[in-house]
């Protein structure tokens, strides 16, 4: 996903700042579990959390909703940074 369809610049940084920062208070770097991906997971339901509070947060800053992909795209973008891994470049073509 090309973040740049849905968001702008200040959104993005918004974003991906609120991401980071609620990961880290949650510790979610720190979870010692596998990931089941069956949404029961302590993982997955902190995730489930993340994205509706962010929902809520952007709608209050930015008064408009958000695209949920985007939100989903941000929180693992979140991720990969707080693990020092840079994302992939964006592809230049949209399909």
């Amino acid at each position: 996903m090309d973040w740049r369809q849905w968001l702008d610049v200040k959104q993005y940084e918004f974003l991906l700042h609120w991401f980071m920062r609620r990961q880290r208070e949650l510790k979610l770097a720190e979870l010692n579990e596998p990931l089941a991906y069956d949404g029961f997971s302590v993982y997955d339901q902190l995730c489930q959390q993340m994205l509706k509070d962010a929902g809520v947060a952007y709608l209050e800053r930015f008064s408009q909703v958000v695209v949920p992909i985007a939100l989903t795209n941000m929180l693992h973008l979140a991720e990969l940074e707080l693990a020092g891994r840079p994302p992939k470049p964006v592809s230049k073509s949209i399909h």
